[in-house]
C-alpha cells in the first residue's frame, strides 16, 4: 500500500516542473532554496513523514521539498521520485 506522500509527492513535482518551465527553468534563487530545503529536512524530516509541528509546517515543508525535486529535474537525466522520472525543459543552471 502506497503512503500518501508517495502519492501525492509526484503530483506535486509534475506541477512545479511545468511553473519552472513557464518561467524559462530555474532561477538562481531556486537554486538557492534547494539547499534551504535540504536544511529543513534534514532539521525536520520527520514532520513531512509523519505529520505534525506547527500549523501549516507540514504543508509548507511539503511544497518546499516538492519545488526542489522539480528544480533538480533540470539536471541532465532529470530526476527520479517514486519510480517516475522528471525531466525538466528550459534552461538548465
Amino acid at each position: 500500500m502506497k503512503c500518501l506522500l508517495e502519492t501525492m509527492m509526484p503530483m506535486a513535482v509534475f506541477l512545479a516542473v511545468k511553473a519552472l518551465e513557464q518561467q524559462g527553468g530555474p532561477s538562481e534563487k531556486d537554486m538557492k532554496n534547494i539547499q534551504d530545503t535540504a536544511d529543513m529536512l534534514g532539521e525536520h524530516g520527520d514532520i513531512l513523514l509523519h505529520g505534525g509541528g506547527k500549523k501549516g509546517e507540514c504543508a509548507d515543508l511539503f511544497n518546499r521539498t516538492a519545488h526542489a525535486i522539480a528544480v533538480l529535474s533540470f539536471a541532465p537525466g532529470g530526476v527520479e521520485l517514486f519510480g517516475t522520472k522528471f525531466e525538466g525543459k528550459g534552461r538548465v543552471l
